[in-house]
């Protein structure tokens, strides 16, 4: 696959968002799990060397899953509820009734997403690569206890600026919520592509 399957774009506060998605196979039964990745700040639905649309080819040729990937402009607030509007009006269109949503947050959009769980009880499992803990942390720490979700991954590279309060933050841990820490990778997984786009696949499936 060369490109998403669709492509849509809708204004969150203005701003527009664009989202790339692709179909989940037709299988018998069909996956009722679609999974949202929300890129990083200024991030496009491609991202670095097309590392979303691998990432999201790579899901749905392992587990025949619908994909969405959402781009992260400046000036949209947290746009999480905007994303998930977005796929439940998709899956009323393809005659999907029911579905859970598998969220995969990147630095900015992980943030956005760990903060719009307790609204959205529909994303049970969750994985956050290198979300920022340093704003607001009461709140991020109210959030982390908070999850009602099956499991919340959240990862980081030990070259990323933001480890210190990744491993602060990992004292929260219990057998929902769980810490993974990589040596030698950084905040945007550098010489790591492969590694990174196959993070979903073994921590969320």
């Amino acid at each position: 696959m060369t490109d998403f399957d669709i492509k849509v774009s809708a204004l969150c506060n203005s701003v527009q968002i664009d989202y790339g998605i692709i179909n989940g196979k037709d299988r018998n039964p069909p996956s009722h799990i679609v999974v949202f990745i929300k890129a990083g700040l200024t991030g496009s639905i491609y991202g670095y060397e097309n590392k979303y649309l691998q990432m999201s080819e790579n899901l749905n040729r392992r587990f025949g899953v619908t994909v969405f990937v959402a781009s992260n402009p400046e000036g949209t607030g947290n746009s999480i509820g905007h994303g998930l509007k977005i796929i439940e009006n998709y899956c009323k269109t393809v005659c999907i009734e029911k579905y859970i949503v598998y969220f995969v947050g990147v630095s900015n959009g992980g943030t956005q997403g760990l903060f719009a769980f307790e609204n959205y009880p529909v994303i049970q499992k969750a994985l956050l690569i290198g979300a920022p803990l340093n704003h607001k942390p009461d709140l991020i720490k109210k959030a982390l206890i908070n999850f009602n979700g099956e499991k919340l991954h959240l990862i980081c590279g030990d070259k990323d600026p933001g480890f210190g309060l990744f491993k602060l933050y990992s004292e929260l841990e219990n057998e929902k919520i769980i810490f993974t820490a990589f040596l030698n990778v950084d905040h945007v997984f550098s010489g790591n592509t492969e590694l990174f786009i196959k993070l979903p696949e073994k921590y969320l499936f």
